[in-house]
């Protein structure tokens, strides 16, 4: 505990044991009760709970005030209620009632059940608050965010199919990645194994960082086509620069690019994961599983035909530039 909160709890505290000292004096003092002593009594302890809470606020703050006076106000008035005659009645008629064995027994499966009915109406709850939560998580770690095509700049494979160059409808800052981008990792156990070479941006995904060269977004669709149509062959013996596919239920799900081999060693590959960050790590440590497969293509690079730059180099980041798209005039 701070020292502050230390303070406050102290000021609070014996503020309130004042006030009770001096309400407890007022009401020996007054003795009995009557019809007009009720009323004085009442009045004198008013008067002393807006005293207190007068004395804390010019002395501290008004927070410790209204806390102060809370906490007074709510012992007197456990006081008033347990000094009723009508609440003693009720408490013994009750205390008579749980003697009968039918009576006790009964509250205790009425508890029961309520019990069980609230555990489960709970669990509901914390449940769909947590799988909503898990939800957003994942649209926002690695799910697909809102785009369109984009008129910046034209790309085409080698054999000159056109390939759809997107971008995000409303970029988000990278600040909002950066939660849950370290509770990915922390849930994947992964925080050890990657280096992070890049931040989060949704300016483009996996398989856009390596074939637009972090430019735009691409759908696994397009890679399907890239592969085919750039001359991609698949490798069992990777080199730095060959591409990595990584696939689920047989569908591609990531690309990275292999960044360094050496023998006995675990293959490094770097990538960006989805909207977050770029990483460098083993094929086989990653959240896209280990059902991957590399590829290799005798074309300088991998960045589309009419994307200027390149990223075969297995040192250097991915670079490219956009070649203004040509009129349609």
């Amino acid at each position: 505990m701070e020292r502050t909160d230390y303070f406050d709890q102290f000021i609070v505290l014996a503020a309130v044991g004042f006030g009770l000292l001096l309400v407890g004096g007022v009401n020996l003092a007054l003795g009995a009760r009557g019809g007009r002593r009720l009323v004085l009594r009442a009045s004198a302890d008013l008067a002393i709970v807006a005293m207190v809470a007068a004395a804390v606020d010019s002395l501290t703050r008004s927070e410790l005030a209204v806390r102060a006076a809370a906490l007074f106000g709510g012992v007197l008035l456990a006081l008033a209620l347990f000094s009723s005659e009508r609440l003693h009645r009720y408490l013994v008629t009750l205390v008579a009632l749980l003697f009968r064995p039918a009576a006790r027994w009964g509250l205790l499966s009425v508890c029961g059940l309520a019990l069980v009915l609230g555990s489960v109406i709970a669990f509901e709850h914390t449940e769909d608050e947590l799988i909503e939560q898990q939800t957003l998580d994942l649209e926002i770690t690695l799910g697909r965010q809102p785009n369109a095509p984009t008129d910046r700049a034209r790309a085409a494979t080698d054999r000159g199919t056109r390939v759809v160059l997107k971008e995000p409808v409303s970029p988000r800052d990278a600040s909002l990645l950066s939660g849950p981008e370290e509770k990915m990792l922390r849930d994947f156990k992964l925080a050890g194994q990657v280096i992070r070479n890049g931040t989060a941006t949704d300016t483009s995904n996996c398989h856009g960082w390596v074939f637009t060269g972090g430019l735009f977004l691409l759908s696994p669709e397009d890679v399907e086509i890239i592969l085919k149509e750039n001359g991609y062959t698949e490798t069992t013996d990777p080199r730095p620069g060959d591409v990595a596919i990584y696939r689920q239920n047989g569908a591609i799900s990531h690309t990275a690019i292999v960044r360094y081999t050496s023998e006995g060693q675990p293959v490094m590959v770097e990538g960006k994961w989805g909207t977050l960050g770029v990483f460098l790590h083993g094929a086989d440590k990653s959240c896209y599983g280990t059902d991957y497969t590399f590829y290799r293509s005798a074309r300088q690079g991998h960045v589309l035909a009419g994307l200027s730059g390149t990223n075969s180099n297995p040192v250097n980041s991915n670079s490219a530039s956009v070649i203004p798209a040509a009129s349609s005039d």
